[in-house]
């Protein structure tokens, strides 16, 4: 019973975790599903590189989507709006 318990408390978390993401960064209309959600930001291929005095994470994104993502982190430097909520 412990177990099945620790596995449904962790899905609800993980679940919790790319609803958040999904609203704090992508902040898109359409709520894609966690396999589109995989495939567009989650499943890139990367190497890490040395440069002369720093390393880097070099993405292997395709160059018609590399503006789209850099945007989503862009997005989430602030936090996402609300829409029907009012404050005061």
């Amino acid at each position: 019973f412990w177990a099945t318990e620790a596995a449904l408390g962790f899905a609800m978390l993980a679940y919790n975790l790319m609803s958040l993401f999904r609203q704090a960064v992508l902040r898109s209309r359409v709520q894609h599903t966690l396999s589109t959600l995989h495939g567009l930001v989650l499943a890139i291929g990367g190497a890490w590189g040395q440069g002369s005095k720093q390393n880097h994470l070099m993405l292997s994104i395709p160059r018609r989507k590399r503006a789209w993502f850099s945007g989503l982190w862009a997005n989430a430097s602030a936090p996402p709006v609300v829409q029907g909520l009012r404050s005061g």
